[in-house]
């Protein structure tokens, strides 16, 4: 079995134990067969929409004997989702692509009580759907893995649609609260980089306002926790 990235393991972590799940975009398997050779959960629905990455889904499970754990779909998004599935994980692609795949077939989110995210862009986006879709977020976790930013998130569904603010949307809800050393350290040199962009841009151009109004948002969060944590 290949080694998980640090960003898989920790999204192997957020799997509720006895889940079933499908992973989306699955290519390799890697996370299925994972959770599967450690009995984490009862079984897996792989999808993946390319012939390629979907051949060589069908030839992981195979060579790790978990055909009877692991069923396998050729096909978009969760349009043919598995109705065993009570957790859909959605990583390694775009926030916008991640709401469209929720929203065209939002139907098939009826025995879904767990969604987990991995946004790389976008993330605004992704809080505005799946609060739409009455789902909160219930756990997070920013990481650098390999020097890339990752913030990982497990939403749970609930009863009303939750209310997040236009910061916890951007830099996510539990980043804004209470930052982990990870976020602080790639904030901090995104400021360092801001700011050398700045220097290189005429000073009331909207790019340097934009980047001024970022450093700004971005210093409160710091300040604000730093605070606290001091207090």
């Amino acid at each position: 079995m290949k080694r998980l990235s640090d960003r898989l393991l920790k999204i192997a972590d957020f799997i509720v134990p006895g889940s079933f799940i499908a992973d989306i975009g699955s290519d390799h398997c890697l996370l299925p067969i994972f959770l599967c050779e450690e009995n984490k959960i009862a079984g897996a629905f792989a999808v993946d929409n390319k012939e390629g990455p979907y051949s060589r889904m069908v030839k992981a499970i195979l060579d790790a004997g978990l055909e009877e754990k692991i069923s396998h779909s050729l096909s978009s998004g969760i349009e043919k989702l598995d109705q065993r599935c009570d957790t859909v994980v959605l990583a390694g692609m775009g926030g916008r692509l991640i709401s469209e795949i929720l929203s065209s077939h939002k139907e098939k989110l009826n025995n879904v009580k767990y969604i987990l995210v991995d946004a790389h862009t976008d993330s605004e986006i992704v809080y505005k759907t799946l609060a739409s879709l009455n789902y909160e977020i219930e756990k997070g976790c920013f990481l650098l893995d390999k020097g890339k930013p990752y913030d990982i998130m497990r939403w749970k569904k609930c009863a009303s649609k939750p209310v997040y603010t236009r910061l916890e949307r951007k830099y996510g809800y539990f980043n804004v609260r209470d930052p982990n050393e990870a976020w602080k350290e790639y904030y901090t040199q995104q400021i360092q980089i801001f700011n050398k962009i700045k220097r290189a841009l005429p000073m009331n151009s909207p790019k340097a306002e934009e980047l001024s109004a970022e450093i700004e948002e971005v210093e409160s969060i710091l300040n604000i926790n730093e605070r606290q944590s001091h207090s």
